[in-house]
């Protein structure tokens, strides 16, 4: 995929964020920020999935909720082991 150059201003706090969360990573601002807008475009995705499911089924019930979560917690745990693997064995 082609890549295009932008220039952005942040507030300066939300910056200082930025760049310690990329050096966190090890990565260059650039894929960290179009790490986080890939991410923050694929949960409007879902969330538009979301509210699609919902007008035609309805809302969600409270068990439903709840197993999603669980499942998400799940994931998220998964993903923090692999996360820290990856970097331990980086720094070896």
């Amino acid at each position: 995929m082609a890549s295009k150059k932008l220039s952005i201003t942040l507030p300066g706090d939300l910056a200082d964020d930025v760049e310690r969360m990329a050096r966190d990573r090890g990565m260059a601002v650039s894929a960290w920020l179009a790490e986080a807008a890939d991410e923050a475009r694929r949960h409007q995705a879902a969330l538009a999935a979301i509210a699609d499911y919902e007008a035609e089924f309805g809302a969600f019930t409270d068990a439903e909720l709840a197993a999603a979560r669980a499942r998400l917690a799940e994931a998220d745990a998964v993903a923090s082991t692999r996360r820290r693997r990856r970097h331990s064995s980086d720094a070896a």
